[in-house]
This record gives C-alpha cells, structure tokens and sequence, in this order.
C-alpha cells in the first residue's frame, strides 16, 4: 500500500518538475514566443496542480479545479497542435491556410457531436455526472488522435519533413491522448481495470508525454543543417492554388 502510494506521489509530482524545467528552458532558448500555446500549457499544468493540492481537502473547489483545469488543459492541448501545423506550414500560407479550415471543421463537429450527446443525456447525479464528464474527456481524446492521424497523412502525402520542437510537442500529445483514450475504454465501458490501477496507468502515461517534451526541450542538441528538400514542391502546390483561387475570384 506505501509503496502503491509513493509510486502515485512520484508520477504526480514527475511532471509537474518537469514542466517547470520545461518552460524555463523555453524562455531561455527564447522559444515561448515561438510555441507560446505549448508554453501556456506547461506553465498552466503545474499551477494547476499546486491548487489541487492546495484544494485536495476540500470537496467542491477541489472537483472545480480538477475538471475545469482538464477543459482548459485540453482546450490549449488543441491549440498546441494547431501551432504545430502553423510552424511546420509557415512558408506556405495558403496551405496553412486550407489545412487550418479542414481542422476547425473536425474540430467544430467533434464539440457539437459532444454537446448535442450530453445534452440528451444530462443527468445531475453525482455518479451519472461523473460518467458524462468522462464520456466528454473520451471525446476530446479522439478528437486529438484524428487530428493527429490527419496532421501526420497530410505530412506523409505532401512530403514535409518534421521539425525538431513540433513533432516533440506533437508526439507528446498523440502519445498521451491515444494511450489515455484506450484506458478510459477499458476502465468506463469494460470495466477491465480497478480504480486504483487505472489512475497509475494515466499518470504513468502522462509521464511518459511529458518525458517526450523534455527530451525534445531540456536536451542540448546541435541542429543539422537541411541537406536536401523533399520531393514534393510545395511551392508550386502553393503558387497554383493561389492562382486557382484568384481566378475564382475574378469570376466571381
């Protein structure tokens, strides 16, 4: 039981110190205002864990904190990938510019899907409460691994190669969110795992994401000077688009 208990102690203070080095080497290296998404989460994630320790004694604020502070965690884990595809397409403006609209289309039907669900089904129970706000988190988790699955195919068919910091960012993300949506299905709808277990598991996976992001962050490593450009020109994808789309206008 003690050693179950340092075990959780340890997962849950891991990160927390990970994610303050984190974002200290970014203002160092001067990169929180190039991920300034990225570097709102790693500041936001331990202030929020101080205030539930702060709060762990008291039952209301405690569940406030606990799952407001997720809302907002997914809401800037969102916008952590949409950062990423802004720095890795930033040469290209229009195709950021189509990939941005695809993405909020996924986006905004994923929320609606969500919301329209739990309105039918909204039930002010503690324990039915507790069971939607699950249902709710399962969502935003597959909505991260479809837009990073859609990211990476999109990356793959137009021949983009990754940059240091957005895939360390994105993968950690991806990770987290695949490895926690599979456990809340086994938890939730399987009851495949006990309470206990299944709380050290996330944690533990929620380690592990972080451990991406200070590898990527915390390593020194010098960057290899691009070689060669991959075989797809995006440039002139970009050019004939714009020109396609300035002769829509004319039209029009």
């Amino acid at each position: 039981m003690q050693l179950s208990l340092g075990v959780a102690t340890l997962l849950w203070i891991l990160p927390l110190v990970l994610e303050v080095a984190i974002s200290l080497a970014m203002l160092r290296r001067k990169l929180a205002g190039q991920y300034p998404v990225f570097f709102s989460y790693t500041v936001f994630m331990p202030v929020r864990g101080i205030l539930l320790l702060f709060f762990q004694a008291v039952a209301k604020p405690y569940f406030y904190v606990y799952w407001g502070g997720k809302a907002i965690a997914i809401l800037l884990s969102l916008g952590a990938i949409f950062e990423t595809v802004s720095t890795v397409l930033r040469s290209y403006p229009f195709l950021r510019r189509v990939v941005f609209r695809l993405f909020s289309i996924v986006v905004a039907a994923g929320i609606i899907g969500a919301l329209v669900l739990l309105i039918s089904r909204w039930q002010v129970e503690a324990d039915k409460l507790l069971a939607q706000l699950m249902f709710l988190e399962r969502g935003a988790r597959l909505l991260l691994v479809c837009l990073w699955i859609l990211f990476t195919i999109l990356m793959s068919r137009l021949g983009l190669t990754w940059e240091r910091y957005p895939l360390g960012i994105a993968a950690g993300f991806a990770f987290y969110a695949a490895v926690d949506l599979a456990l809340l299905e086994l938890r939730v709808d399987l009851h495949a795992i006990p309470d206990n277990f299944f709380l050290l598991l996330r944690s533990a996976a929620y380690n592990l994401a972080v451990g991406i992001w200070a590898f990527y962050f915390l390593c020194s490593r010098v960057e290899k000077p691009v070689e060669h450009l991959p075989s797809t020109d995006l440039g002139t994808w970009n050019h004939v688009l714009m020109h396609y789309v300035d002769q829509w206008y004319r039209r029009s």
